[in-house]
Parts: structure tokens; C-alpha cells; sequence
């Protein structure tokens, strides 16, 4: 599911609508009425406890806004991407106590911009790719900094989000169009867990996993039965849920 400007547009003002008058709207609201859009997130922004939200739209641009005593204010705009965005998330990649923009576009392009300046810091122009399907950013070794997980021209691409360069690609073709990264079993790295069903070790990067169905066509995990381990949740596009268990290598629900 992707957001509209126009579904953006409602939810902000059903927040500010139910606490008009009785108290200042919080990120945290905001935050809950968001969950479900992964395009869409709520931000810390520079100034005094300054936040925001910010969020892609279905022609490619990016926006940030502003929240303020008086109430949203367009804090930034993106519109030079020339294409979709695949995925985007806000982190400090680079391992200085800074946070970035990462984005990545459909046709292949990522790119890096700084949330204090807005100004862009890098983008792929050595690395070139034709497309890209989704992105996620995670420490799966043993250095301080993140990498960038991507899915481009279906394969698997690892690369050091510090030097920016490539530390592994797949041999292997995949066609995920979303992927996750969390420690789904019981020993101590990160998987890497595609929708189409397929789970690969961070640290050897073998596949611990290959499921005969696919997990979902959008993926989360969440400790579902409270035994400490995160199951893997999946959306269909019919509202429906599979539930996977990874360790057990079942569907549980």
C-alpha cells in the first residue's frame, strides 16, 4: 500500500482535529496514525524538540513538514528525483551522529541528503543499477557503521554505508518487493527476509530458509507468541495475514 498526498492530507487532519482545543499534537499520535503506510514517517527535526513528518508521494516527490504551535508548515521539497521512490528511510548510515535521507527510485538511482541542510551528500553515480525494487538499512557486521540492503536488478546488493562501496552482490536472481531485516531465530545475526519467502544468514549470507509460498506481498515481524522470538507477519493484497515462523520453519497462524 502506498500513500497519497490526499491520505496524508486526511489523517494529519483527523489528528489535529481530535485534539483541537484540548492539547497540542504530539509525534506520537501521529506516529500511530501512520504505522500502516511505510511511506510515510514521523521525524525529528533541528530547533527545540522540532519534528515532522515526512513522505513520498506516487509521482517521486518527497515532502517534509513542519509541525509548529500554529500547525503544518512545508519545511522541505524533493521533486528532482525523476522517477518513483522504491523506498526511503531516515538513519545516520555513515556513523557520525548525523541523520541522512536515504532514498532510493525505481530507476535505480540512491541517493543521500543531509536532514540539517537538506543538502544532497551522495548518490550511486558509480554504481549504477537499471532498477530497483525495495532497500532497507541495517548493521549486519561487525563494523560501527550501516549497510544498505538493496534489491536491484534482481539480485542482492550489500553495500558499506560509510565508503559507499559494494561489499556483496548474489550470484542468485531474486524478485522480492520487500524485504526486512531483523533476528528471526536463535542465533546471534541478523536475517535478511525477502517476502517472496526466502530468508538469507547476514553473516554468511546462505539461505537458512526457502519457503514453498511467498510471506506476503508486505512484511513486518513481531514476537506473535511472546516466546521471544519475532515471527514473520505478511499483508496480502486482500488484507490478509500469514504468520511464519522462521526457527520452527511452519506457518503458525
Amino acid at each position: 500500500m502506498r500513500i497519497t498526498i490526499l491520505t496524508m492530507l486526511i489523517m494529519l487532519c483527523v489528528s489535529v482535529s481530535s485534539v483541537r482545543g484540548t492539547q497540542q499534537l504530539d509525534p506520537y499520535t501521529v506516529q500511530g496514525n501512520l504505522a500502516q503506510f511505510p511511506f510515510a514517517k514521523v521525524i525529528p527535526l533541528s530547533g527545540d524538540d522540532g519534528w515532522g513528518v515526512v513522505y513520498a508521494n506516487t509521482v517521486g516527490n518527497i515532502h517534509v513538514l513542519r509541525y509548529t504551535d500554529k500547525g503544518w508548515k512545508l519545511d522541505w521539497k524533493l521533486t528532482n528525483l525523476g522517477a518513483k521512490v522504491a523506498n526511503f528511510m531516515i538513519d545516520d548510515i555513515e556513523g557520525d551522529g548525523t541523520l541522512e535521507l536515504i532514498v532510493a527510485t525505481v530507476n535505480g538511482r540512491i541517493l543521500l541528503y543531509s536532514m540539517d541542510t537538506y543538502d544532497v551528500l551522495w548518490e550511486n553515480l558509480e554504481t549504477r543499477f537499471e532498477k530497483i525494487a525495495t532497500m532497507e538499512v541495517a548493521n549486519i557486521d561487525t563494523d560501527p557503521q550501516l549497510e544498505l540492503i538493496i534489491i536491484a536488478d534482481d539480485h542482492i546488493h550489500i553495500m558499506d554505508g560509510l565508503n559507499k562501496s559494494r561489499q556483496w552482490i548474489s550470484t542468485r536472481r531474486f524478485q522480492p518487493n520487500d524485504i526486512v531485516v531483523d533476528n528471526v531465530d536463535k542465533d546471534d545475526q541478523l536475517e535478511i527476509i525477502l517476502n517472496t519467502g526466502i530468508v538469507i544468514d547476514s553473516r554468511f549470507l546462505n539461505i537458512e530458509v526457502e519457503w514453498d509460498k511467498p510471506f506476503g506481498e508486505r512484511i513486518m515481524t513481531c514476537d506473535m507468541n511472546n516466546d521471544g522470538i519475532p515471527e514473520v507477519v505478511g499483508e496480502f493484497s486482500d488484507y490478509s495475514l500469514r504468520i511464519f515462523d522462521v526457527y520452527a520453519e511452519r506457518e503458525v497462524w
